[in-house]
């Protein structure tokens, strides 16, 4: 196999775009280290509303990345320099990898790619999910015929993070062929040294000896914090603390006063922690002083979290709209539910009473994501794939 020269593009690369920057980001990482794969990611240098990454930003990193101001929507992350840098370098590349949909960046990227004569693979990252479509459905449907549908089209292979995704993708009647292929954690998540008392001392005294059960991921609705996750707590037979940490989602800026409120309302002021957003380097040491992780979301199209929770050794409860839950029942490493509160807190009771169980759990997590999680051999799936996108 020849060198393949492969441009990412997204909308985003900043860490609070959550799931999507993690993926891009591990998955160049590790092409970088196949050796036959070179990479280049193209994205705005947004940060948020109004906020931009540092130019120093990606300094050190292996293989360039390009970003590039916002000069219109914020939210649909319009960027000017970033489509003519795009048109002006498309033919320096073999191969262009889209990654999402409903963004400036995907437009331009496909246009980029058929003017010159490259092929494209697209990535929606869970963003064409039955969930998504039903947000705002008239303006995404109508988004969809007009834009996103034709890229689609167009594309050579479209990726998958999930069976559940490409079932999902299937009825779209694309013509593209889907591919499965998970996501990746990254290296740390196996080298970081154990800290059982990290997620202890963030909780602070008031979490006392009790076990902790552990959510982290952005607070947004469709995580099912406050209709799921806090009212199962609310029902536990077993002595337990919960940890809530993540940032908030920008697109829902109320939800923390809503879970906040929640918590009140159900009396667990004292026995929850909202630990706010996590340092990508310091999340690591959270699974290992949990007793569980909990997901118990209305959606996740993979949920890297998951793997993270897994690669740690720790036990996962995930609802069975989080789509890489047929990896939590292959490994045995967990319990998969139903979105209803009387089942999460059986779940979660079922796991805190049983240590052995838990540790057993764990263990198979662990050997599990080793084998199927490392990025190394996600890269090789992907170097596959480009290859045969590219004859």
């Amino acid at each position: 196999m020849g060198d393949v020269r492969v441009l990412h593009i997204v909308s985003g690369v900043a860490s609070r775009y959550g799931g999507t920057t993690t993926a891009v980001l591990g998955l160049c990482e590790a092409l970088t280290r196949f050796g036959s794969v070179k990479v280049e990611i193209a994205a705005t240098d947004s940060d948020g509303p109004n906020k931009s990454l540092p130019a120093n930003t990606f300094d050190g990193f292996a293989y360039p990345v390009h970003t590039f101001p916002v000069t219109g929507s914020e939210r649909w992350k319009r960027s000017a320099g970033l489509r003519h840098w795009m048109h002006a370098n498309a033919s320096r590349f073999d191969l262009f990898h889209i990654h999402g949909v409903w963004s400036y960046s995907t437009l331009v990227g496909r246009r980029a790619a058929q003017g010159s004569g490259r092929p494209f693979v697209l990535s929606p990252h869970g963003m064409l999910s039955d969930y998504s479509f039903h947000r705002s459905a008239a303006l995404k449907w109508a988004y969809w015929r007009l834009i996103e549908r034709p890229t689609a089209q167009a594309a050579a292979a479209i990726m998958a993070t999930s069976r559940g995704e490409a079932n999902e993708l299937q009825r779209l009647r694309l013509r593209a062929p889907v591919r499965v292929v998970p996501l990746g954690v990254n290296p740390e998540g196996w080298s970081t040294p154990p800290e059982r008392e990290a997620l202890r001392r963030r909780c602070g005294a008031v979490a006392g000896d009790k076990p902790i059960v552990l959510f982290l991921s952005r607070l947004h609705p469709k995580k099912g914090i406050t209709d799921l996750l806090l009212p199962a707590f609310a029902r536990l037979k077993a002595p337990a603390f919960l940890a809530i940490a993540g940032g908030v989602d920008e697109s829902t800026p109320e939800y923390l006063n809503a879970i906040r409120n929640e918590c009140e309302r159900l009396g667990l002021t004292k026995r929850v922690a909202l630990l706010g957003a996590i340092p990508p380097a310091e999340r690591w040491q959270l699974f290992d002083g949990a007793a569980a992780f909990v997901l118990p979301s209305h959606q996740e199209n993979f949920g890297i979290v998951v793997g993270e929770a897994m690669a740690r050794g720790c036990p996962v409860i995930v609802s069975d709209q989080v789509q890489s839950c047929d990896h939590v029942l292959t490994a045995d490493c967990g319990r998969v539910v139903p979105r209803d509160i009387g089942r999460v807190a059986g779940a979660i009771d079922d796991l805190l009473g049983d240590e052995q169980v838990r540790s057993g759990m764990g263990e198979r997590g662990r050997a599990y994501a080793t084998v199927r999680f490392g990025w190394d051999n996600i890269a090789h799936q992907f170097a596959a794939v480009y290859e045969s996108c590219r004859k």
